[in-house]
Formats: C-alpha cells, structure tokens, sequence
C-alpha cells in the first residue's frame, strides 16, 4: 500500500476517469472512493468481501468500479444521491446539448459501467461511521457538487479531504451544480482541523497535515479573481472573451469526453456572479465592465 495507518490504507489510481481510494479493513470492510485500481480492489474484495461502498460524491472518476460489488451497501451524502439511482438525472445536471448528452451516456454505460443502484445509506454533516475499531466522521464540504464530503479518522489523525485535491491547478468548481462561495467555506472549515495527514482523490495523493497546504490551495481562487479583474481592467468583455484567456487551464483542452474549455466559462461565470454582487462588476447586455 502507499500509505497504512492502523486499519486504512490508501491506494493509488491512474489519470481519469480513476482516481486515488481509501480502504479500511475492519469489522466493516469499507473502500471511499471505488476508481482506484480494478484489480487492487478486488484483491481486497477477496479477501473478506467489501461491505460497504462510500462514494465521496457524485462524479463518475469517484464510481467507477462501483458496479463490481453488487452486494455492498452504498452510502453517499443525500445531496447527491439520485446521480447513483438516475442515469438520467446525473447527466442533465451537466446540462448538455442533445448530442453531448449522447455522447456521455454512452461513455458512462460503456467505460463507467454506471449501474443504477440502492443508496443504503444517505451521510450527512456529522455523522459518525462506525466500522469496528476504526472511525470516521463525515464532513460535509459542498462546492464542488452539492453532496460533496471529506471524511475524519480522529484516532489515526486523517483527514480523506476527497476532491480537495491539493493539485497545483486549484480547487473545480466547474459543474452547473457547483457553488463557489460554498467551495470557499469548506475549504476554510478543512483548515480547522488537526491532523497529521491529508489524503487526496488525485495528484500526490498523501499530504503533510498542514493547513498551509490547503491555504495555498485556497488562494488559487484568490489568484483567478485578480486575473480575471486585470483582464477587464483592460475593457469589458463577454463571458466568451473571458475564458478564451484561459486564466485557470489555459489552452482549451479535453479528458477523455470532459471539455475543460466549458469547466473554464462555467467558473470565469462563477467568479463575475460573485464580484457582480460584491458590486465591484456589472454587465451591459452580454459584456462585463469594471465598476467604477
């Protein structure tokens, strides 16, 4: 394993659509975060079978392998639990065309192998999960979707802070469901808490429990903001002329079938939404000026 501590573990995943999992190995056997390594999970799953599947949120690089253990309970935080019962509903809260639409219902039934199941468990704020010696308390850290959550072991000192990922690119916010002041505050609220390790769903994946760690994280949000203020310091501009400028991911690019390009507008749109009732912007028509 990368990282062991008493009765979790944490293994790695590739490139998307997989992505780092945190295993415990108790009373209740239990994987976060299912997308990491087929064939490492079901060695675990062979051992004394999974029995709980926990799903950090919605996003088909955090239930990837979810489909190959049937018989676990899953538990997902209330906010996101259609997306696991509703092929439908999770697509249409990405809000594509008709094609695109096509398009990722054929990659979530075919590469995903999205299976519409029972969520056994909704999680909320403050829950406690027992799992035998081992212990976790569900954060809810909303922002990046709705259900978002991060999970604390106090007694081994870890927090699984799940798609906080601490990678250099900053904090998504990108998804029509995605809320940027709510990313702000939970982030904050993750910064309050002492421990000696962070975990991560992707990138390095095992931090240092250190809240700079997450403060220079968070100030990456700080960072576009000012990016985007100096670009219309320049004159007013669409939402189009904005993310053309690539302030968070440069050049447009894609992932698999995942435009970056739309993520960027979504979260330049994110952004002018906040300054604009901050009152520091203003729109005429489609374009966004600089109050003076």
């Amino acid at each position: 394993m990368e990282f062991a501590r008493g009765r979790i573990a944490f293994i790695r995943g590739g490139s998307y659509p997989h992505c780092h999992s945190v295993l415990i190995d108790d009373a209740i056997r239990a994987v976060i975060d299912a997308s990491s390594s087929r064939e490492r999970l079901l060695e675990f799953h062979a051992g004394r079978g999974i029995d709980v599947i926990i799903t950090s949120h919605a996003h088909e690089d955090h239930f990837l392998y979810n489909s190959l253990f049937p018989d676990a309970q899953l538990w997902v935080h209330g906010a996101d639990a259609r997306a696991f019962t509703d092929l439908r509903h999770f697509i249409e809260i990405f809000q594509p065309g008709a094609e695109e639409a096509a398009l990722w219902e054929g990659y979530l039934k075919d590469v995903v192998r999205y299976a519409p199941r029972t969520v056994n468990r909704e999680l909320c704020d403050n829950d406690r999960l027992d799992f035998g010696v081992t212990s976790a308390l569900v954060l809810h850290t909303p922002g990046h979707t709705p259900g978002h959550c991060s999970f604390h072991f106090p007694e081994e000192r870890i927090m699984y802070l799940a798609d906080w990922d601490l990678v250099s690119a900053g904090p998504y916010y990108g998804d029509p469901n995605s809320d940027l002041e709510l990313t702000i505050a939970s982030l904050e609220r993750l910064m309050g808490y002492d421990v000696d390790t962070y975990l991560t769903a992707h990138g390095k994946g095992v931090h240092d429990g250190d809240p700079g760690i997450i403060a220079a994280y968070l100030d990456k949000i700080r960072q576009r903001e000012d990016h985007l203020m100096e670009l219309l310091e320049q004159g007013p501009k669409t939402l189009a002329e904005i993310a053309a400028q690539g302030i968070i991911y440069g050049k447009a690019k894609t992932i698999g079938i995942w435009d970056l390009g739309l993520s960027e507008r979504n979260m330049m749109l994110k952004h002018l939404e906040k300054l604009m009732r901050q009152g520091l912007v203003a729109s005429d028509g489609d374009r966004y000026r600089i109050v003076r």
